[in-house]
């Protein structure tokens, strides 16, 4: 099927037109993870993962176990699943990638095999995929789908969140919408929850742009932006505060881990930017930056000028090893992101 939109692989999935392998990525971690586990629902359905789903991390993956699951036959079923979270072609060893490549090409009829990347950056902060990644990438397009999921404009995202709020029981202008997904800087991850919130006061009626303000106009954006600089400062005791502030606003942790992630990478960009001489218009061209978005770049290099490059890249590899601990651990996640911004507050200059 190739390299597909968001909207292609959608019609397909629909149709019941699946292909053996998949490849999903992007900025928007909320829709590639929800579209591999919908995906994965439609191959083995709800009662068949116990028997015919198998599930990989990406970091650590064993590629010769993987390939004898895929190799297995479906349990009194049509198809069975494997998936591989966080897969990074540039970590594996020429032989992995070799047997990778193999695998993809040539996988049995009854397996769907589905890559997906939550926090796994395959473009290692570049606008495009490294060359190992982007190797097994267009092996993947070749004999299955790939699709990139970027986050929608707040205009793209206003009927969904119309929609969201008819389903919760109340209704918002699409222009308060649109207005809502630019505060959180089209985060479906924090839109959906936030908008739980405030659906909860609207209590039936209408979500104003007044009640938007009240409850969300908190500055969140601007919030998480000054937790992140905090972390990079040292300022331990001021990254718990603004973090606890997060959480009496009922900021779920994954959520938050995401948004302190991203912010963390823009500083990170801006920061390796400076120290190859350039500067905010190369940032946005070079990684594609939408409009709606050029004021976290500009923010960004505002505030990175202290802070060394080594230190930034540190304490985003803390945040991914975090979100790799949260979805494999049964402890309590705001517990563990509190322990991992300490981490971060404590990672080395360089």
């Amino acid at each position: 099927m190739a390299a597909v939109t968001d909207k292609e692989l959608f019609s397909a999935l629909r149709s019941g037109d699946y292909s053996n392998v998949y490849w999903f990525y992007g900025h928007d971690i909320d829709s590639v993870e929800k579209c591999a586990k919908q995906l994965v629902k439609k191959i083995v359905g709800k009662d068949g993962e116990a028997y015919n789903l198998h599930s990989f991390q990406g970091d650590g993956l064993d590629v010769g176990e993987l390939m004898d699951s895929c190799e297995m036959l479906p349990f009194f079923a049509e198809r069975q699943c494997c998936t591989v979270c966080d897969i990074n072609a540039e970590q594996l060893s020429a032989e992995d990638n070799k047997a990778l490549l193999s695998l993809v090409a040539d996988l049995p009829k009854e397996t769907v095999l589905i890559f997906y990347n939550t926090s796994a950056d395959i473009c290692g902060g570049k606008k495009v995929p490294t060359p190992k990644n982007k190797k097994l990438l267009d092996a993947v397009a070749k004999h299955g789908t790939s699709c990139c999921f970027e986050p929608k404009t707040p205009a793209e995202l206003s009927k969904t969140i119309c929609s969201r709020a008819a389903k919760l029981g109340c209704s918002i202008q699409p222009q308060n919408a649109a207005y809502l997904a630019e505060l959180y800087n089209s985060n479906m991850v924090m839109l959906s929850n936030e908008l739980e919130k405030l659906a909860s006061y609207a209590n039936g009626g209408e979500i104003t742009r007044e009640i938007i303000d009240m409850l969300s106009a908190d500055q969140l954006s601007s919030t998480i932006f000054d937790l992140s600089k905090a972390i990079a400062l040292f300022d331990t005791k001021k990254a718990l505060r603004l973090m606890d502030e997060l959480f009496l606003q009922k900021t779920e942790p994954i959520s938050l881990l995401y948004a302190v992630t991203s912010s963390l990478l823009d500083m990170y960009r801006a920061r390796t930017a400076l120290n190859a001489g350039k500067y905010v218009d190369d940032i946005i061209r070079d990684f594609a930056y939408p409009k709606n978005r050029e004021f976290l770049v500009k923010n960004a290099v505002r505030d990175v000028r202290s802070i060394p490059a080594g230190r930034l890249r540190r304490c985003v590899m803390i945040a991914a090893e975090t979100d790799r601990i949260m979805k494999s651990s049964s402890g309590d996640q705001q517990v563990i992101l509190q322990e991992a911004v300490v981490k971060m507050a404590a990672a080395p200059r360089n």
